[in-house]
């Protein structure tokens, strides 16, 4: 296996786009470069009109927009490519039975110490490594170091991804308490997982998703064989969500009510009423196995089968999106920008990993920028290159989707944080907060020590 726990460390920072601005912004921080503020970003954004906010009017700058840019076969084929060159895409269906990697004990430990420099959010203290006594005790080291016979199973609702087996956040800065860094992603209803290890009390189980490995609690997941999840991916005729959020009932009537579940999400249907559809969801029986059962969705949420891969309909995918507000690692249902992308893609079959690192090696390479390359030249190249719709932009910590171009700038739709602006004062900054979906040019940040988005943009692919 390509994985190990280490990976956690890395993707703390690179599953979303806010990056490690709060860092050394605490109240007693030693060395802060710059004291930080916060503050809301403006509503409206520069050079970006109400029409521009709409999907049809990037759709109506597009040629052909309901040209098909894939077929399924191509699109199992660019699934294949991406899943076969990435470290972070897992085929749980195809998990080994016996798992055994050397170092998971050290690489935890080294992990814990990483962790024992951010805050608990009651003081300006870092919390040190007494904070993780308690979860330290709750580990069994020795089974790191030994063959696990792996167990599978099932998400049955809304599950969080955490990087230590522990609910209490963790903030990297007091600027920053809106960003629990123990969060590593969010998984939704039928998510399939390879169940490693468990802590001491049988609370939590180190796990293995399709997107992500981490620790889940016990009481979210169902416990089953592995033919059960080729079998649930396998059927005859399935439903993808196309909300952004998408409610599911356990009647007919529509009145008793499940969760909701993200854009994206493939369940299976077993009919169709009107305008309700009759699916099977995972469940968990008194044991913690696994058992399907009847629950219903609005026929209006879904699409039987994937959408057709069209630059009209990724676009409207993504601006169903607009305004959503910002979550780091998927945090109370949310999106951050990785997360964002992904959720547009999968509507379409289009398998992408969780971090904004992973899906810019996805795909296929469009274009490369040079460090201090002319805003001009960046432009031309976007623009020339870029697909509407169908083109990601990206630099380390935050990716993005091209939509089209205005008066010779490209513009954008992404999932934000926040920017920063250094410029106002020689010792302080100020990180403006957006903290939602939003479609701008890429001049968000000119006012950062940084630069602009335009001048960070490292690599744009296009997904195709």
């Amino acid at each position: 296996m390509r994985k190990t726990a280490l990976f956690l460390l890395f993707s703390i920072l690179l599953f979303s786009c806010a990056s490690a601005k709060g860092k050394n912004t605490s109240l007693n921080a030693k060395n802060a470069v710059k004291e930080t503020s916060i503050a809301p970003a403006p509503h409206v954004f520069k050079d970006v009109s109400r029409s521009m906010k709409s999907a049809g009017y990037w759709i109506s700058k597009i040629q052909n927009p309901d040209k098909v840019i894939l077929t399924n076969k191509e699109i199992s084929a660019l699934n294949a490519r991406t899943i076969g060159a990435s470290i972070y895409l897992s085929d749980i269906q195809y998990f080994p039975a016996k798992y055994y990697k050397k170092n998971v004990a050290s690489d935890f430990s080294g992990m814990i110490d990483y962790f024992s420099k951010f805050y608990d959010g009651s003081s300006d203290q870092r919390v040190g490594k007494a904070y993780f006594k308690d979860i330290n005790k709750n580990i069994d080291y020795a089974l790191f170091e030994s063959t696990v016979n792996v167990r599978f199973a099932m998400t049955v609702g809304y599950a969080e991804l955490r990087a230590i087996p522990s609910k209490d956040p963790l903030y990297s800065s007091l600027n920053t308490l809106d960003i629990d860094r123990m969060q590593l992603t969010q998984l939704d209803l039928a998510s399939p997982l390879a169940v490693l290890y468990f802590t001491k009390d049988r609370e939590w189980c180190y796990v293995v998703s399709e997107i992500a490995e981490g620790w889940i609690e016990r009481r979210s997941i169902a416990f089953c064989r592995q033919n059960a999840i080729k079998d649930y991916k396998r059927w005859d005729k399935n439903a993808v969500t196309i909300s952004p959020h998408s409610d599911i009932f356990m009647n007919k009537e529509m009145t008793d009510f499940f969760d909701s579940v993200k854009m994206g999400t493939v369940l299976p249907i077993a009919g169709i009423y009107g305008d309700v559809a009759e699916i099977r969801i995972p469940a968990a029986k008194s044991d913690n196995t696994l058992v399907f059962q009847k629950a219903y969705i609005r026929t209006s949420d879904i699409s039987i089968g994937f959408l057709k891969y069209t630059q009209r309909n990724v676009l409207q995918q993504a601006f169903k999106h607009m305004d959503s507000p910002y979550g780091w690692g998927g945090m109370n249902g949310a999106q951050d920008c990785s997360d964002f992308i992904r959720q547009i893609f999968a509507c379409f079959g289009i398998v992408l990993p969780r971090n904004s690192s992973g899906q810019a090696q996805s795909g296929v390479y469009a274009a490369s920028f040079e460090k201090g390359e002319p805003d001009n030249s960046r432009a031309q190249k976007i623009i020339k290159n870029g697909i509407p719709g169908m083109s990601i932009l990206y630099f380390p910590g935050h990716i993005m989707l091209y939509v089209g171009s205005e008066n010779g700038k490209p513009y954008i739709i992404h999932s934000i944080w926040g920017y920063d602006d250094d410029v106002s004062v020689q010792d302080k900054k100020t990180t403006y907060l957006i903290n939602r979906v939003v479609i701008t040019a890429m001049n968000i940040g000119e006012t950062s020590a940084k630069g602009p988005l335009l001048q960070r943009v490292t690599l744009m692919k296009n997904m195709k």
